[in-house]
């Protein structure tokens, strides 16, 4: 018997999520971030049936490809906590075909999503008799004047419209329900449709589990050996922005220091320069001073040492600035430009929270390598590899 399953949810980078990450999860493909440099290899994932991409009359052709579609949303958003992408998870009915599927997937994209103005990433998964649907869909409306992203629709945050989505998604399987003589599905609540049942708790095939109580299920259910290799492998994918994006600023730290060391050496080296120039000046016109009657070669060897001196600190400094010392000051003033871009583009705070983020992916690796049940442990090394692919927690 059909069920209905839709749930909308926001995939944001104050999460630690990418939607390039989770489009190459959904689709089961290879694609690389250019926002953070990383690459996303899920190409030896299971159970991907189909993937497609919808776009709306009006977009670019190139958007059909995954990597450049995900990339182009990314580049055009500069928030640390910006909604890159909004999924629409929905369960599809087991009484249909693959093909079946598909065309009702489509049909549903299509009439409330891509006719809208989003762009949708669309993968269908069959695992163990049960067939779902991930729809991403992109926050942005197409602008027709670059052919690229414009400006956020927050139309599309109206709950109202949320409820809409869940009823249309009823009515698109209903239609081939109704067709083939099966029970219809409804995406009203239980109360809402006048039913006086409790509703139950999804627990598996297993007859077994359903005479035990919430917490021995609750435990089994999280710590089953497939759950958590899924599980690890979301959390390695938080986890490698959150500590890309600490090494960032960790980098922003160094050059700033180094950008102060570089502005106090050139200005103690201008000064000193500067004072060399004066002593030599201060010789030559003692020099002239002395007259005939008085012997200069004392003052002549001083100040042939002055000039060796003063040439040689003043070729080393536009060596290794690429600045005359005259010019000292553009120089500094183009480094104190340089330290105050780096200040603005980087948020203490930001470094505070992605250090806590790593910390909670490592507090829950660990809690749940402990509480694996011994049957299961044998998995354990195989979990602990598939994290080490993706960051190094062992420290």
């Amino acid at each position: 018997m059909a069920i209905y399953h839709c749930s909308v949810k926001i995939i944001g980078r104050s999460s630690g999520r990418s939607s390039v990450a989770a489009s190459a999860y959904r689709a089961g493909q290879k694609i690389t971030d250019e926002r953070t440099g990383l690459t996303h290899d899920y190409s030896r994932k299971n159970g991907v049936a189909h993937s497609e991409i919808m776009l709306p009359s009006h977009a670019p052709n190139e958007y059909k490809n995954r990597a450049v579609l995900w990339n182009a949303v990314e580049k055009i958003e500069r928030r640390t906590d910006s909604q890159t992408a909004r999924e629409v998870e929905v369960a599809l009915p087991i009484e249909f075909t693959l093909e079946e599927n598909i065309e009702v997937v489509r049909n549903y994209i299509n009439d409330n999503f891509v006719d809208k103005g989003m762009c949708a990433d669309f993968s269908i998964h069959e695992n163990k008799g049960n067939p779902h649907a991930h729809i991403l869909l992109t926050t942005r409306d197409i602008s027709l004047e670059n052919l690229g992203f414009g400006k956020k629709n927050r139309d599309w945050n109206n709950v109202k419209l949320l409820e809409t989505w869940r009823e249309n998604w009823a009515k698109e399987c209903n239609f081939l329900l109704k067709e083939k003589g099966l029970q219809e599905i409804d995406h009203r609540s239980l109360e809402a449709q006048g039913l006086e049942r409790i509703p139950t708790i999804h627990i598996g095939k297993s007859k077994v589990r359903k005479l035990q109580n919430d917490k021995i299920i609750a435990f089994n259910e999280r710590y089953k050996p497939e759950n958590v290799s899924q599980y690890m492998n979301e959390l390695s994918e938080g986890y490698t922005i959150a500590k890309n994006y600490i090494n960032e600023l960790s980098r922003n730290e160094r050059e700033l220091s180094k950008i102060e060391d570089n502005i106090k050496i050139i200005s103690e080296r201008s000064k000193d320069l500067q004072n060399q120039y004066l002593e030599l000046e201060k010789s030559k016109e003692e020099r002239e001073k002395m007259g005939f009657f008085k012997s200069k070669k004392e003052i002549d060897a001083r100040i042939e040492n002055l000039e060796k001196s003063y040439k040689y600190s003043h070729n080393y400094f536009e060596r290794i600035y690429k600045v005359s010392p005259n010019e000292a000051h553009k120089e500094i003033q183009r480094l104190e430009n340089d330290y105050k871009k780096i200040v603005e583009n980087t948020n203490n705070a930001d470094k505070d929270f992605y250090i806590k983020k790593m910390n909670d992916y490592e507090r829950e690796y660990k809690e749940i390598t402990k509480n694996m049940r011994p049957k299961e442990r044998y998995n354990q090394e195989k979990i602990k590899e598939k994290v080490r692919e993706y960051y190094d927690l062992e420290r």
